[in-house]
């Protein structure tokens, strides 16, 4: 809201220095008031209503102000103290302590909030009482083993009555504070008030509205009198007379010939009317207040006579307490024979059973001998294959170390020949080298016959061929180096493919005879499953038509079950109908009576509100019948007057009715103002516009929204 009025403000005093006024926004000073003078009159009284408004938002923001700081501060030193007095509660309360005999209530204040409880008194007191409880165990030893602390003790008893006192009279001083903040608040006011008397003293358009009404009611004043002096003139003076007066003419009392015995005589005939409509409507009342108490009496009297009639004899004829009789013993015939059946059944079925739990005996000793047997027979073979897994693992190894040592000593002739060749090679190569020098020598003298230049190509000729052949050797001898490592390699892998081949054909093997073994155990189990299961399927047979007979029986038993417990069941239903038959015979009784009671409230109730209904219906007699009379001396006057001060009559309820009534409905008053542009309407036109985004006024096309809007009393 105080947003609000800043913005209102704020435009208005920039609309006011940015633009100039139009003409329309100033007031006229001579002549009767016209419509530009009251827009510039609504005007007036929404700028003094938004100044009272600004004043009182800027007290109100400075308490808040004040309070706040005020509410804050005083917030975190209840919290301190809060949790301080909390800790110092909680340490001394964690030594074991031995309760009291006597509390010294003496030591702290008692709380003189008399208001309803809360819960911070709740809490207030708790402390008080745990404090109390911690204190006076400490003062009372104190004062035991020092008995020079007794004056000590004693000035702080006295200190804490002073602070007791004190407190009292700081109570009395904020009482009497409030009270002054009471009166400032009255004087604040007070001050309004006069500030808003202030203003409207100094508004243009009151003091010219003023001015016109003392003009109006000088020229009524000489009107008066010329229509006094002339009765042939008196209809042309208050014609002339009458078009300065269009805008207040509800202030001017018109002379009539012995006013005083009219007025007597139609307020006379209005109360007669008036009691005379009573008295017809009176009369009314008490014929039809005379019929409805003779019927309430009849009726009274029938009612009492039928609840109080109501005996044993009428509930036996009653048909439904019959039907409900004759269901009971049907049920409980049929509860009887159920009864005997069920013993039959029972004893059939206790037969059966001990003849079914004989049998299964049997079965259950023949089959755990026949599975002692089967597991004899199993941990030997078990124990036999153990031995024989542990031999066969045992030859696995040794086979395998001996395998890898000729392994061997195969690869290790196969090195030894191939060294001997390449030995061989060696030589041979070395032999032709000794033979290529000796045919060398032979030809050192051709070589010597050849120039220095054919030399050099020859030289330079072989040492490429040498190194062609070097290159040659190292290749040839790195790829045979390589192949030697990959046979070796491969021969490695291959040694260790067999090791593990033989392990998998001996895992296989040992797989397999297992699996002969087992199968041969199978045979033998299949066989003595196959007798067993012949067995099985006869005592199958056996227990099938058991468990036939047993099935029709637990039918049968169910069968009597449920015939037995829904008799029962209706049994129950039955005597629970018996037992709230005779409970609504004591509720009727009961209702009986308090319906008596009720019936004698009802009748006063109805009485006192046929009374205050016979005075409503008086009351709008009468003020129909004053209506009526009202009306025919309306018509008496109007009858009298003329036409042209009845056209001025409307012209001025019109004038007054557009200042007060919405332009756009004029159905409503005007209560809302428009803070940009100043005009005003009512609430729901500008609610509708502003549902309708037709954000502008009708008036003067000036754009709004719901901010701009302010709530005023014309």
């Amino acid at each position: 809201m105080t947003d609000n009025l800043k913005r209102s403000a704020d435009a208005s005093v920039d609309l006011a220095s940015t633009k100039k006024r139009k003409a329309l926004d100033e007031l006229s000073e001579d002549g009767p008031l016209t419509q530009e003078d009251v827009t510039y009159f609504q005007k007036e009284a929404i700028w003094r209503q938004m100044n009272s408004y600004k004043r009182q938002c800027n007290i109100l923001s400075r308490d808040l102000r004040s309070f706040k700081h005020k509410y804050e501060a005083n917030e975190s030193k209840l919290n301190i103290l809060d949790i301080w007095y909390e800790q110092i509660i909680n340490l001394l309360s964690q030594s074991p302590r031995e309760k009291p005999s006597s509390v010294n209530e003496s030591l702290l204040i008692k709380i003189t909030h008399h208001s309803d409880k809360d819960k911070l008194e709740d809490i207030l007191n708790k402390r008080r009482t745990c404090l109390l409880n911690i204190l006076s165990p400490i003062l009372e030893k104190s004062k035991a083993s020092f008995p020079e602390s007794k004056e000590l003790i004693e000035t702080f008893e006295t200190l804490n009555s002073d602070l007791c006192r004190l407190k009292a009279e700081n109570e009395t001083i904020l009482k009497l504070k409030s009270g002054l903040e009471d009166n400032l608040e009255e004087l604040k006011e007070r001050l309004s008030d006069l500030t808003k008397v202030k203003d409207r003293n100094q508004s243009k358009t009151l003091g010219r509205v003023d001015a016109s009404l003392v003009k109006r009611e000088e020229e009524s004043e000489t009107s008066d009198s010329i229509a006094s002096d002339s009765n042939s003139g008196k209809a042309s003076n208050s014609n002339a007379k009458g078009g300065s007066d269009t805008d207040n003419i509800e202030n001017k009392e018109e002379p009539v010939d012995n006013s005083a015995d009219k007025e007597l005589i139609e307020t006379l005939t209005i109360k007669l009317r008036e009691l005379e409509a009573s008295n017809a409507t009176l009369q009314q009342q008490i014929t039809e207040l005379g019929k409805k108490h003779q019927k309430s009496s009849e009726d009274c009297l029938e009612l009492a006579s039928r609840l109080s009639s109501l005996s044993s004899k009428d509930l036996n004829l009653s048909p439904i307490y019959q039907s409900i009789l004759n269901k009971n013993k049907i049920l409980s015939e049929q509860v009887e024979d159920l009864v005997k059946v069920q013993s039959i059944s029972v004893a059939k079925l206790s037969q059966l059973e001990n003849a079914r739990g004989s049998l299964k005996n049997s079965i259950d000793e023949t089959l755990s001998f026949e599975n002692d047997n089967l597991k004899q027979t199993l941990s030997k073979v078990e124990s036999d294959l153990v031995r024989i897994r542990t031999s066969r693992d045992e030859l696995i190894a040794k086979n395998s170390i001996l395998k890898s040592e000729s392994e061997n000593k195969s690869l290790i002739t196969e090195l030894e020949k191939l060294v001997s060749v390449q030995k061989e090679k060696i030589d041979s190569l070395t032999n032709e080298r000794v033979g290529n020098n000796e045919f060398k020598e032979e030809e050192v003298e051709k070589l010597k016959s050849l120039t220095s230049d054919e030399l050099i190509k020859r030289i330079t000729m072989l040492s490429g061929e040498i190194k062609e052949i070097e290159s040659v050797f190292q290749s040839t001898h790195e790829i045979a180096v390589k192949k030697l490592h990959n046979e070796v390699e491969n021969d490695n892998l291959i040694k260790k493919l067999t090791i593990e081949k033989t392990k998998a054909d001996q895992k296989y093997f040992a797989a397999m005879r297992s699996k002969d073994a087992i199968s041969s155990e199978n045979k033998v189990l299949k066989s003595q499953i196959a007798k067993s299961q012949e067995l099985v399927s006869k005592l199958n047979d056996l227990e099938k038509t058991y468990l036939t007979k047993i099935s029709i029986l637990q039918k049968s038993e169910i069968d009597f079950k449920t015939i037995k417990e829904n008799s029962l069941q209706e049994n129950s239903k039955l005597q629970e109908q018996i037992k709230s038959i005779q409970a609504s015979r004591e509720r009727f009784e009961n209702e009986t009576k308090s319906l008596k009671k009720t019936l004698e409230g009802k009748v006063s109730q109805l009485g006192a509100l046929d009374v205050e209904r016979n005075d409503a219906l008086q009351k709008l007699a009468k003020v129909e019948a004053k209506v009526k009379e009202l009306e025919s001396l309306i018509k008496k006057y109007r009858s009298n007057k003329t036409s042209s001060i009845l056209q001025e009559d409307e012209r001025q309820l019109e004038a007054l009715r557009s200042i007060a009534k919405c332009s756009l409905c004029s159905k409503n008053w005007k209560d809302t103002a428009i803070t940009v542009c100043g005009h005003v309407f009512c609430s729901d036109c500008a609610q509708e516009r502003l549902a309708a985004r037709l954000r502008r006024c009708p008036s003067c096309n000036k754009g709004f929204s719901a901010n701009d809007l302010l709530s005023i009393h014309l």
